[in-house]
């Protein structure tokens, strides 16, 4: 239950009586104001040196940064604590609430255990003044250590690849060594460039997920702006996480024919086919890589080709004089179909071992393919042989098909077309489910109009890749993303396991989607030259792409939970994210299983699962509602209390004007269309702090405004069929873009912005209409875009009165100078619009 400063004002009003505490002091000084003639006795002893634990080094920089937001002159509590002797004279009210925990109160900051020991000590002591030239005691705002707080987490999410000799540029295994990298750290780990986890959170959970979680992710990043204290190695435990052991139980180890040392640099795909040694039919139940360069070994990924292709993977090794050849994705060669993914190895997650139980068939005479990424940024090519391990069977409880995928079009001459120049390119296909268990489900036992078994995926592309998705459609009509990349990395890629096995029915589908950015600034470098834009499709080669994913198929398990239902993620704001009163909050969800519609529109999947049909209780059944809106609340449980009602997964949440610093809990709630909650909601906690002053950047001149066509419009979709806007229904006016809708209804402008954008900036916008009338109700809709990307958008009930939007917009995303910005304005009736100001504020 949340104590505000209301009560907080109670409960410290109750301590002063029962301590027999004067009444609150009035002075006005600031923290280092002396005590002058105010007859305070300290009690102190006479000495030369001032107390180490005093006022000056210790009781005042701590009450200042928890307790004078409320306790100050004209504050909402009961007394003032900004001067010495104001204080002192509460010093009995200071330990009892401190050891009572009710200051500060809950919501607001509070004191590390080391401080509130500090401060207790102080107080006890006699509360000693000090010297004004005393510092602060060391270790204060520290509430984290290394070994405590830190080395768990680095250990947990780290060290897999930042060790000596490992992947990552430097290690990251002692105090010594997360000190000296601490800015480059607080860095990566700010922008979420670290620890590298490609997979958007949010969607279908998967296993050994390498992401910090919120409170780990502030965690660290405080302990990095401070001091660093190391702490006490005693205080190091691993009880909140488990130490990976090494893999065990394979019977198999097979190592690279041959040593290879890297020759491209810095990155060389190179695959090896290694003979399979059994002379009887198995399954593969595990799989794992000792990389025996381990400073150069990027990633392996581990296929099987079958007995009729061996030939043509044996002919491909030495072709160029080198052991093996070079390859990218699975390792296949012309006139081969792909090798099946068996396993892989990533330096940081290690293997993903083969679900418990399951295990994929191999004939004797098949071939092992092996390929190798090699990184050489950090290390000198060396010799590699590094050796595959597998655990094998006779026989498993359930037989598994793993198969990679994708639209057999695409691989046709210009089947996948992807234009020089184009900075977003799209493709997608759609593969019926019965359809995969005809061609591949005899491997895993799973017959035409049989359901089956979901449990790994993965996505792949080449350099211009940019996102991909895998998302299950079911015959009901939801939606499930399986995986999202919204941010591909070649050099970054795996195979992920579902926490929880998914059951696909034979009228399902699955859907892959691939986005490419082919401009000229998304172009690789060789030989430190960047090479031109040029067409692409499909092809094996670097400067070629693909879209595949893969699939891991069994029998579905008897008496196992196959159940799904809707899930809600907040993308932002973040953990602790940092707002002033009255600011307007990015709001971004991420939905699976459930389709957002409008209030009052309720569409699930199956009517028959609600008690009568109708949902006109609360003790209905919900559990088959798929669809529905959401409702936002600040600061409170009850799902009576005042809230925003909405249906776009991304939204602004407006601050209210007043609202005290600290700590507030912004809740969404999933709900039907009938406004009943699903039990399904999050809750992220944020930080209201001081208003601070900003410094400005233009971002758009009212005369370098120009007109577009429909081509260069992002926002087409909303252009009418006949647009009729003569050349002097706008123009400048008092440094203002001024326009008159009566002579044009449907205008769109843009320039080159005049500033960078930082992520985190606010885009300051200044607008205003007069009264909005037609002869027919109708609504206006006006938009900023800034790099095609909408940004501030509104829709105007017209008629209505004249209304000025003076409104600062989170930025979240970088964009360089010179970046397109756009105004649109959709309009009826003869009415005047005026855009005032537009600019970032940092």
């Amino acid at each position: 239950m949340k104590i505000t400063c209301k009560l907080f004002i109670f409960v410290c009003s109750l301590v002063v009586m029962l301590t027999a505490c004067s009444g609150g002091g009035s002075g006005s000084g600031g923290l280092n104001e002396s005590a002058g003639d105010a007859g305070v006795t300290t009690n102190q002893p006479e000495t030369n040196e001032p107390p180490a634990i005093s006022w000056y080094s210790t009781a005042a920089p701590l009450i200042e940064r928890y307790c004078v937001a409320c306790h100050r002159d004209g504050g909402i509590a009961p007394f003032a604590l900004e001067t010495y002797e104001q204080a002192y004279s509460k010093r009995s009210a200071l330990v009892y609430s401190l050891e009572a925990d009710t200051m500060p109160p809950a919501g607001f900051a509070d004191f590390s255990a080391f401080e509130l020991e500090l401060l207790l000590q102080w107080a006890n002591d006699g509360a000693p003044k000090g010297d004004p030239s005393q510092t602060p005691q060391p270790g204060l705002f520290e509430r984290y250590s290394y070994h405590a707080d830190i080395r768990p987490i680095i250990e947990r999410h780290c060290i897999g690849c930042h060790v000596q000799g490992g992947i990552a540029p430097f290690p990251l295994d002692s105090y010594e060594a997360v000190k000296g990298v601490a800015a480059a750290s607080a860095f990566s780990i700010e922008r979420g460039a670290m620890p590298p986890w490609p997979p958007t959170q949010g969607y279908t959970p998967l296993e050994h997920a390498r992401v910090l979680e919120p409170q780990e992710k502030t965690t660290i990043l405080e302990w990095l702006a401070g001091t660093m204290p190391e702490g006490n190695p005693a205080d190091y435990s691993t009880d909140n996480f488990v130490v990976a052991a090494p893999g065990s139980g394979f019977d198999l180890s097979l190592q690279l024919p041959q040593a290879y040392t890297p020759t491209l640099r810095p990155d060389d795909h190179r695959c090896f086919a290694i003979e399979w040694p059994l002379d009887e039919f198995a399954y593969v139940t595990d799989v794992d890589v000792l990389p025996d360069q381990l400073d150069e070994v990027h990633h392996v990924i581990v296929s099987i080709a079958e007995p009729e292709d061996a030939q043509m993977y044996y002919a491909s090794d030495n072709q160029d004089g080198n052991p093996g050849w070079y390859c990218l994705g699975a390792g296949g060669v012309p006139g081969a179909p792909l090798p099946r993914q068996i396993g892989g190895w990533v330096p940081g997650a290690g293997r993903e071992p083969t679900p418990e139980g399951t295990g994929v068939g191999v004939k004797p005479g098949s071939v092992l393919v092996v390929q190798m990424h090699y990184n050489t940024l950090v290390a000198e090519p060396s010799p590699d042989q590094s050796t595959v391990l597998l655990a094998t069977a006779s026989e498993v409880e359930r037989p598994a098909s793993g198969f990679l995928l994708t639209d057999p079009r695409f691989l046709r001459p210009g089947g996948m077309p992807i234009p020089a120049n184009d900075p977003d390119v799209r493709h997608e296909m759609i593969l019926p489910a019965w359809g995969l268990a005809t061609v591949f489900g005899e491997d895993a036992q799973v017959a035409l109009n049989e359901p089956w078994a979901f449990l790994t995926t993965q996505l792949h592309m080449h350099n211009l890749g940019t996102s991909g998705r895998v998302t299950l459609l079911r015959e009901n009509g939801t939606e499930q993303v399986l995986l999202d990349v919204d941010e591909w990395d070649f050099n970054w890629q795996g195979t992920y396991r579902f926490t929880r096995e998914v059951l696909v029915q034979p009228l399902d589908s699955i859907k892959l989607e691939c986005t490419w950015d082919n401009s000229q600034s998304n172009q690789a470098f060789v030989n430190g030259e960047q090479l031109q834009s040029q067409y692409v499709e499909w092809g094996d080669g670097t400067q070629d792409e693909m879209c595949l994913t893969s699939v891991y198929m069994t029998r579905p398990q008897d008496d196992y939970d196959y159940s799904y239902g809707p899930t809600l993620y907040i993308a932002s704001p973040e953990y602790r994210q940092q707002f002033e009163a009255g600011d307007l909050i990015p709001l971004r969800l991420l939905f699976n299983n459930f389709d957002l519609q409008d209030p009052g529109e309720h569409k699930h999947s199956d009517a028959m699962a609600h008690e009568g049909g109708a949902h006109d209780s609360e003790s209905a059944n919900h559990s088959a509602v798929f669809s529905g809106h959401y409702h936002v609340y600040l600061d409170t449980d009850d799902d009576a209390a005042e809230h925003l009602t909405a249906w776009d997964d991304e939204y602004y949440f407006q601050l209210p004007e007043i609202l005290e610093e600290g700590s507030h809990q912004l809740r969404v709630s999933l709900r039907g269309g009938d406004h009943h909650p699903l039990g399904i909601e999050q809750s992220v906690e944020i930080e209201v702090v001081e208003s601070v002053d900003a410094e400005s950047f233009s971002l758009a001149n009212a005369e370098d405004w120009q007109e577009q066509s429909a081509g260069d419009d992002s926002l087409a979709s909303h252009r009418p069929a006949e647009i009729d806007c003569q050349d002097n229904s706008w123009y400048l006016e008092d440094d203002a873009l001024e326009v008159q809708t009566g002579y044009c209804n449907y205008l769109s402008l843009a320039q080159d912005s005049g500033s960078d954008i930082r992520a985190g900036d606010q885009l300051h916008l200044v607008l205003w209409h007069g009264d909005l009338a037609f002869e027919d109700p109708a609504v206006a809709h006006v938009a900023i875009s800034i790099a095609g990307k909408i940004v501030w958008e509104q829709e105007i009930d017209i008629p209505s009165e004249a209304e000025i939007f003076d409104v600062k917009v989170p930025l979240q995303e970088a964009v360089p100078a010179g970046s397109r910005v756009e105004f649109h304005l959709h309009n009826h009736g003869y009415n005047t619009w005026t855009l005032l100001q537009l600019e970032v504020l940092r």
